[in-house]
């Protein structure tokens, strides 16, 4: 068996003063308390829908309903450690790309009108990945949502040093990239920029029942499209044509994330250390 069969996949997710890890068999959070000291907690957990995880497309729909009661578990960890606040500046960025998207809906109809066709089609693509991510830029000069991305630097740190089969330490997770080829910022930009060419497709079209059943299937094939992109561009992150392509959906991150400190670092650590520590333990 290979490396990359053998090693099981972690991922995560930043919070306000905190970051939440998950593995194969169980999810943990661990946060900084006002204290200054950090507190984890962790519980058994396994991704549901794992029968569609050999069926493309399908896989992608089906994985967000095992997100939903992952983001469900992690608010009950949290709730049990009792630090509180963090939802509210954690959840301020799902917002961003809706907003951001609705701004670049409004300009590209502004912009392009009694504009050749031709054009339409590739400024609508631009400006639906662009604007969006220009609101993330933006956001995170704000001090709330700065914490919220270092701890999001910090969480892709951690796992990186995991996957790289290094001692897992702040130190040496500090010495990797805040990129991670699984990040939901990379599904966030294959499904911004689908979502920009499937509006003007559909927009396109001449009204009738055509329209109405292409506007219907064009958000989950774009979910599940983004899905596979994301799994697409993981396999392929060491292969020379694999970076030149997905390299721009990489490289968003850097706006989603901000280099962290020892402090953030060591909370990231933390929690990833309690998930491989549970399930060595339960293995």
């Amino acid at each position: 068996m290979n490396k990359a069969q053998d090693t099981p996949r972690y991922g995560g997710r930043a919070l306000r003063n905190g970051v939440m890890m998950v593995g194969p068999k169980a999810v943990a959070v661990a946060v900084r308390t006002p204290s200054g000291k950090i507190a984890t907690a962790v519980e058994p957990f396994s991704m549901p829908g794992m029968w569609s995880r050999n069926i493309p497309f399908v896989r992608g729909l089906v994985s967000f309903g095992g997100m939903l009661k992952l983001a469900r578990v992690a608010g009950r960890l949290e709730s049990r450690l009792n630090v509180g606040g963090s939802k509210v500046k954690a959840t301020l960025p799902q917002f961003i790309p809706g907003l951001g998207a609705a701004l670049a809906e409004r300009l590209t109809r502004e912009i392009t009108k009694g504009a050749d066709a031709r054009l339409v089609f590739p400024i609508e693509a631009v400006a639906g990945v662009a604007l969006p991510f220009v609101a993330f830029g933006v956001s995170g000069q704000m001090p709330g949502v700065r914490e919220l991305w270092r701890y999001h630097g910090a969480e892709h740190k951690a796992v990186n040093a995991s996957e790289a089969g290094l001692e897992l330490t702040a130190a040496n997770a500090g010495t990797m990239s805040r990129v991670h080829p699984r990040c939901g910022t990379v599904f966030a930009f294959w499904g911004l920029l689908g979502g920009a060419l499937s509006r003007s497709l559909v927009s396109s079209m001449p009204n009738g029942r055509k329209k109405a059943v292409t506007g219907a299937l064009a958000g989950p094939l774009v979910l599940s499209t983004a899905y596979e992109l994301v799994r697409a561009g993981a396999k392929l992150k060491d292969h020379p044509v694999g970076k030149m392509f997905f390299s721009p959906a990489w490289q968003s991150q850097r706006l989603t994330t901000a280099e962290p400190g020892e402090g953030e670092l060591e909370v990231a650590v933390a929690s990833l250390q309690a998930v491989i520590d549970f399930e060595k333990a339960h293995a």
